[in-house]
């Protein structure tokens, strides 16, 4: 049997993904090649992340190449002729091929590759340029008309979004199917529109479909910063051109529109509802074509495999394409028996065994932000509690000078290998999901840790911790159940189910089952930070493992697993359009989106495949 291909890890995937010389070359200089052959060296090897790789060996190739040695011009002609572009070619591997930005990046480059070389013999899989042209064309068209309806599966992740962005302006740069363009350019406003709309003081920290630690932490290490920075103009730091975002520094041909911009600079932007992605029980309805490259890529673009869902999807892929060596795959021989395909036994077994890896699947978040001069508080509403999570981060506060208040279960990898061992961790994602429920400038957060243990799970935690950075803060008052918090002239109060253990940047609770409450405020709001903490003392606040009752001067909230939200006596719907807020509205699966602000807007029809700025 052929050995499994070596995984770099993390720390070299994801470091280095161009050259810093490629801003050299944009201005017309002659270069030192040998960091470009690195990158060449890379795509050879075909490690995961390769396919970020190629994106800038094919950006290199179609505008630099002039400046380049005959040597190292042919070094990328040949990697570009040679890469395995796809899951059903030959052809060992170490390869992610099917996550929502990776499927983009490896059609884009498909894509590209085909258009530049029609007529070469690409020698993975002996086919001429115009096939892999043809073949990767529906899939990009699929993938942009499933972001458009749908919105993103890795919702507002400020790692990923980087690595989508970087394709769609290649396509917008190189394509010559004009459709492909006109649409790419769209769905690139969307991306930009969500960083506008959910960005504090120039940062896109937000909940999230996909989020790691520092990111989490700090809006400054966020991947993100130099598309923020070059969209918007509020953040100041240096470009890193080993980054993908130089794929959009150095692009001529897309803008972001200026009513995006617009939005991007309002101070107080209010509540904002959205929903991205879809359930596990949506996919087969609304992804109809049950083939691999359809219904199964959407269930793997939401790194669904082992869902009872998408289960019987992931074997006849793995079966088709010969993936029981792939580095994140192969433990799926584990249940790769004929009779339980035959017999459609797959999705009972899923359900008997009950495997973490359930919890890696990102299902349709509907989101709700409030965003205020002062601070701005967001959650993914009631996003699948008691439920095994991954890299999911489901609420955040953000406040000034970059601070930013969040809630975990601390969770353990089930996997011990490089490709496999980062999440979820003690600060990424979690291991049981909360009930997470927002209204306006509060968060109601129950967890419960006794649901049914999991195959793979690794020992389960029986405590909980939120992220508190207590130097930052201007002023801090602890209590028994309770942390006030003051930053300049934000406030924000903790309010708890039972009493905490403080450390240096977080405070834990244990326990099988806790609850909190999170209220933000502000001095234009409440005064004086004394008199904001003077607010809470006539509350009637009940916190038990069956839900949260709130009443205070004003309103009455009620939360728990069955009704969820009950706000001021009735029951609130936490399923959203695809858009709502003052800047944009639209309903689920639009066929047109209109972006609005200070008189200018943007129309973006997908169907007619217009794109209007006015």
């Amino acid at each position: 049997m052929m050995a499994i291909q070596e995984d770099v890890g993390m720390a070299v995937k994801m470091n280095t993904k161009c050259f810093p010389e490629i801003i050299d070359l944009d201005q017309g200089k002659r270069i030192d090649e040998t960091n470009l052959l690195s990158l060449v060296d890379f795509v050879n090897a075909r490690y995961d992340c390769a396919d970020f790789r190629m994106l800038v060996l094919i950006k290199t190739y179609k505008d630099y190449r002039k400046l380049l040695t005959k040597e190292t011009t042919q070094k990328i002609k040949d990697a570009i002729l040679g890469f395995k572009y796809w899951m059903d070619e030959p052809g060992h591997d170490g390869m992610c091929f099917w996550s929502e930005n990776h499927q983009l990046i490896f059609h884009t480059c498909e894509y590209l590759a085909g258009q530049m070389f029609p007529d070469d013999t690409f020698l993975n899989n002996q086919e001429v340029g115009k096939a892999h042209l043809e073949k990767a064309k529906i899939k990009i068209e699929h993938w942009l008309q499933d972001r458009f309806t749908y919105g993103m599966t890795e919702w507002h992740s400020n790692t990923y979004y980087e690595e989508d962005i970087a394709p769609l302006v290649l396509l917008v740069e190189q394509a010559k199917d004009q459709p492909i363009v006109i649409r790419s350019k769209m769905i690139l406003d969307l991306l930009f529109l969500d960083m506008a709309l959910y960005s504090f003081e120039g940062y896109f920290v937000t909940s999230s479909g996909r989020a790691y630690e520092n990111q989490k932490k700090r809006g400054a290490d966020a991947d993100v910063n130099d598309l923020l920075k070059h969209a918007f103009g509020i953040l100041n730091h240096e470009y890193d051109y080993t980054r993908l975002s130089t794929v959009f520094l150095l692009t001529k041909h897309y803008r972001v529109p200026e009513v995006i911009k617009r939005i991007a600079l309002q101070e107080e932007k209010g509540i904002m509802k959205a929903s991205n992605g879809l359930y596990l029980s949506q996919v087969k309805h609304e992804i109809s074509e049950k083939t691999n490259d359809r219904q199964g890529m959407y269930f793997w673009g939401m790194e669904a495999f082992t869902n009872p869902e998408s289960i019987m999807m992931t074997m006849k892929m793995y079966n088709d394409w010969h993936l029981e060596n792939n580095n994140f795959l192969r433990d799926l021989k584990m249940i790769n028996a004929p009779i339980l395909r035959q017999l459609r036994l797959l999705p009972l077994l899923v359900r008997m065994l009950n495997p973490a890896t359930r919890g890696v699947a990102i299902e349709r978040a509907n989101t709700y932000v409030y965003h205020t001069k002062y601070y701005m508080l967001s959650t993914a509403q009631a996003y699948r509690p008691k439920a095994f999570g991954d890299q999911q981060h489901l609420w955040q506060a953000s406040l000034p000078g970059d601070i930013h208040i969040f809630s975990t279960h601390p969770g353990s990898p089930m996997f011990d290998d490089p490709a496999r061992n980062f999440s979820p961790s003690y600060w990424v994602g979690n291991g049981i999901h909360p009930l997470v429920i927002q209204h306006e400038n509060k968060v109601f957060v129950l967890y419960n840790l006794k649901p049914r243990k999991g195959f793979l799970e690794r020992k389960r935690q029986m405590f909980i911790h939120v992220h508190l950075p207590f130097e930052s803060f201007d002023e801090v008052i602890e209590m028994e159940d309770a942390i006030y918090l003051k930053k300049q002239e934000t406030y924000c109060a903790l309010q708890f189910s039972k009493g905490y253990e403080k450390k240096e940047d977080e405070v834990i609770l244990y326990g099988k089952h806790i609850q909190m409450v999170v209220t933000m405020g502000s001095s234009k709001e409440d005064g004086s930070f004394h008199e904001f903490i003077d607010k809470r003392e006539p509350e009637e606040l009940l916190m038990t493992r069956f839900g949260i009752y709130l009443e205070n001067m004003e309103h009455t909230y009620q939360i728990n697993w069955h009704d969820q939200l009950i706000f001021d006596k009735k029951r609130i719907l936490l399923e959203y359009p695809r858009f709502e807020s003052r800047f944009v509205n639209a309903d689920r699966k639009p066929s047109t989106i209109e972006i609005t602000c200070d008189g200018l807007g943007l129309t973006l029809d997908h169907d007619a495949c217009t794109r209007e700025v006015w």
